[in-house]
């Protein structure tokens, strides 16, 4: 065994049958650490009787209760076993601290971070005379200067996910130029297969709706085009010398076993899973440790690191809740977006209270680059945190007043004290790649996905309560929150510690916009805690209500991350035959778990794996295998997809229905608005027979309603409308800008006519690759003959009345498909589509609908007649 001189000096006699690491703690006579928590012991206690050898352990402890020093312990254990030791942090700030505690302590460390690599210090690291500290950047990357360790900590284990996803990423941003000019090459290359892909031509444009579902492009058409991108991306600065120049190393030769998804933000070329297991860094460890206050299912762990199975460690008795101070969460109670103006500012007021500072957590990138821009516009200072860069967190510690904005961090930020006490968490933390956005919009019984919402929202609650003397408001700014925080998939991933804030949240929620505000002000002015860890906000309901058992909360019924991680990585590697096995494996463990959707995904992947391996006969089986899971699944927009990928790969043809895009749109609703369906529904239609700024409102809600995109352009924006519309189809993306007309005009005046075709052409301007026409709510179905003349080619007349018929007919139509989805599941919304779409119109008429009617008004005949029986396509 090789041992530290250090460890003789303080005379300690170790076997590995007997390790009491409360003893061991005592021989390091720290003035800091003199023994262990009754939550520390336990954990101990456990580790030391049924997991000294377990390869890889998940350790959950609450904030406030002392994981790292836990963690410290098992380091200084496996130190005097001749291991070396790697203890990997989420951020500079956070290796510090471990540093710190561990000289606090007593334990020999020594720090890593780039271009940081003392000789001696490595040797050290090396020898097993001292653990090694350090990001995850700075131990998972192309070319790692550490040796693999014996033993791995993952503190805050879930920031591993982007570093050791990122090994095998190739993610080409829709950014810098370079960034542009690779992403179009890429999607140019793919527009021989454009009638398949309706968004592809608006995102390769940069014209796509914000937070549109990207397309996975269907890895038959990918193997078809796989040769050439890869000549692309071998040739690109990005990739020869830029920021994609190491990825590029582990990804020759093996671009058709990735998959492939195009968004408005970036292209992901990858590996369906993190190919971990493959990386030395990670396989040649003896042991795992992976810690945090909220690990979730170890199902979801392992499918999100791309690692092997891991076992929760659990002691005999529950451990304590952490002190950490009192805490509220408050909810938009409005239906506004997050990003809009009111939301922005409402955070921007209260973070005045909260002494001009605030950590913004947002969903993606792109909306974290919006919220630097509204920030930005209104004189904020705004520091912009990125994935392995620390230096932004630093100014903003240091600066004391501005803001901190990050994408996709819910875990490893410490804002303890008085560092922040405002997070405004800003989108639903569902999706941080373009992988997860996928899945979100067409996987929609993936249960994984709705437990990742409650666990990230648990850790957002999180970063700035970390001891007993914190006080913190949290405002969620996305309308989606309320009925998400409700709905049991997620609320049983939320730790009963939390639920009382989330609870309390829904409460507040229920009552509107202005007990929202009231309660922030009042938090402030509320001042201390009446106990430690114990929020002063009232929950008057639970006082009045009988008390009662309760529904249980749905359990996980099957772990299959295995499996997709076994199927994922043997393709990533070459190995098609037994990454179609493993892929087969999952699939079937997830239908007996009635996932129906995320079954068919891995047998998408089987199929995948099958037609890529260059096996003779293969192909004819992977084409066969996906026409049988769409024949036999649902109606729903994924089933519908894998039948197009069937066709696909066969080099037939193949055309999407442009009705999934309204029903994709309604099921976003059905999980968005739940019982709050009919007070939009009705609030709608009111607005649209009302004043000019309330038709103007209500067509924003029509555009939902018809599966597009609708806002109300800024008022200071030169030639704005009454209202933009916009929406992706395989030739070129589609924009309407509204001119909503009140009053009693006897027909449509030239005047107005000519006010449409001059914000047409500015909105042309601005969009010059989309197809650009105006529409005009008019209160007349007549229409002048020089009217009609310059609209013609230009304009669609929309009679007032018309709309509100098409109004009605389509809120009918969502509230039946609503009322059929009933669970919601895969086969109830396929059966209710396949009802509710007999009696609508045939793919694309809507849209049409809105097309220059040449210059004629559409009329409430015209509505009828679309959705009549047998009308035409």
């Amino acid at each position: 065994m090789i041992s530290s001189p250090k460890r003789y000096e303080r005379g300690l006699t170790l076997t590995v049958s007997a390790v009491d690491f409360e003893e061991r703690l005592a021989t390091f006579k720290s003035p800091v650490f003199e023994s262990l928590r009754p939550s520390q012991k336990l954990v101990l206690d456990e580790f030391a009787s049924t997991h000294l050898s377990s390869p890889d352990v998940a350790i959950e402890m609450p904030t406030g209760e002392g994981k790292t020093l836990v963690a410290l312990l098992i380091a200084d254990y496996a130190l005097d076993q001749g291991w070396s030791v790697a203890y990997l942090t989420g951020t500079k700030q956070l290796a510090e601290k471990v540093v710190e505690e561990a000289e606090d302590l007593g334990l020999d460390v020594v720090r890593f971070s780039a271009r940081n690599y003392g000789g001696d210090d490595l040797d050290d690291f090396h020898q097993a005379q001292a653990a090694g500290v350090m990001n995850y950047w700075v131990y998972f990357n192309s070319s790692p200067v550490p040796k693999p360790a014996d033993l791995v900590i993952f503190d805050d284990a879930h920031l591993a996910e982007q570093p050791l996803s990122g090994l095998h990423t190739l993610r080409i941003p829709y950014a810098d130029e370079e960034g542009k000019r690779l992403y179009r090459a890429i999607c140019d290359r793919l527009l021989i297969f454009a009638e398949r892909y309706p968004g592809l031509n608006a995102m390769r444009n940069g014209e796509a709706v914000p937070g549109a579902a990207p397309e996975l492009i269907t890895f038959a058409d990918w193997a078809n085009i796989s040769s050439s991108v890869e000549a692309l991306l071998a040739a690109s600065p990005l990739v020869k010398e830029g920021e994609l120049k190491h990825v590029w190393r582990n990804m020759i030769g093996r671009l058709a076993r990735c998959g492939v998804l195009v968004g408005p933000d970036a292209i992901e070329i990858r590996p369906y899973h993190p190919a971990t297991t493959v990386n030395p860094w990670y396989g040649n460890a003896k042991q795992r440790i992976y810690m945090s206050a909220t690990l979730g299912s170890m199902d979801d762990l392992q499918r999100r690191l791309g690692v092997n199975p891991v076992v929760r460690l659990v002691p005999q008795s529950a451990l304590p809740e952490g002190q950490t101070g009192t805490r509220q969460l408050l909810l938009n109670p409005t239906t506004e977006s997050a990003t809009e103006d009111r939301m922005i500012g409402w955070a921007r007021d209260v973070s005045k209270a909260a002494g001009g500072r605030a950590a913004w957590l947002c969903a993606s990138n792109s909306e974290a680059d919006t919220v630097v821009a509204a920030l930005s516009a209104s004189g904020e200072r705004v520091f912009r945190l990125k994935a392995g860069d620390d230096a932004a967190l630093d100014r903003w510690v240091a600066a004391k007043v501005g803001h901190l904005v990050t994408a996709g961090r819910y875990d490893g930020l410490d804002f303890r004290g008085d560092i922040c006490s405002l997070v405004v968490i800003v989108g639903v933390p569902q999706a941080s790649s373009e992988f997860e956005r996928f899945t979100a919009a067409y996987i929609g019984d993936a249960s994984h996905m709705r437990h990742r919402v409650g666990q990230r929202l648990t850790q957002a609650l999180g970063r700035a309560n970390r001891v007993p003397s914190d006080r913190s408001l949290y405002l969620a700014l996305d309308p989606k929150f309320a009925q998400l925080l409700a709905d049991p998939g997620v609320r049983s991933s939320i730790p009963e510690n939390a639920r009382v804030y989330v609870r309390s949240a829904l409460e507040i929620h229920g009552k509107g916009w202005s007990a929202t505000a009231e309660a922030g002000r009042q938090f402030w002015a509320a001042g201390g805690l009446d106990t430690v860890g114990e929020s002063k906000v009232p929950t008057a309901s639970a006082e009045k209500r009988k008390r009662r058992p309760g529904r249980a909360s749905p359990a996980v019924r099957v772990e299959t991350a295995k499996d997709e991680l076994a199927a994922s990585t043997d393709l990533w590697i070459g190995s098609h035959e037994t990454a179609a096995a493993a892929a087969l494996r999952a699939a079937s463990g997830l239908a007996s778990a009635g996932e129906l959707e995320h079954s068919a995904f891995w047998r998408y992947v089987q199929a995948h794996a099958l037609y890529v391996s260059g096996v003779a006969g293969l192909r004819g089986q992977a084409q066969k295998i996906l026409q049988e899971v769409a024949d036999a699944g649902p109606r729903t927009a994924w089933f519908k997809r894998l039948a197009s990928a069937a066709t696909a790969s066969t080099g037939a043809p193949v055309a999407i229905n442009q009705n999934d895009r309204i029903f994709l749109a309604w099921d976003d609703w059905l999980a968005e608005s739940g019982l709050s369906l009919e007070k939009t529904l009705s609030g709608a239609r009111l607005e649209l027979d009302g004043s000019h700024d309330e038709q103007c409102r209500a067509l924003v809600v029509l555009a939902k309603l018809i599966g597009i995109s609708g806002d109300l352009p800024p008022e200071k924006e030169q030639g704005a409308s009454d209202c933009r519309w916009s929406w992706s189809a395989p030739a070129r993306s589609e924009r309407r800008v509204w001119e909503v007309k009140t009053g009693k005009a006897r027909e449509v005046p030239r005047a107005d006519v000519n006010q449409l075709l001059g914000q047409v052409e500015v909105e042309a301007r601005r969009s010059p690759k989309s197809r650009v026409s105006g529409a005009m709510l008019t209160p007349t179905d007549l229409v002048s003959k020089e009217s009609a003349e310059a609209s013609r080619d230009k304009i669609a007349l929309i009679h007032q009345p018309a709309a509100l018929r098409l109004f009605d007919l389509l809120a009918e139509r969502l509230r039946e498909y609503f009322a059929l989805c009933e669970s919601g599941d895969a086969l109830a919304r396929g059966a209710a589509r396949e009802s509710v779409e007999a009696r609508m119109p045939a793919p694309g008429q809507l849209e049409r609908f809105f097309s220059p009617s040449g210059g004629r008004v559409r009329t409430v005949q015209d509505v009828e007649a679309l959705f009549a029986v047998g009308a035409p396509a």
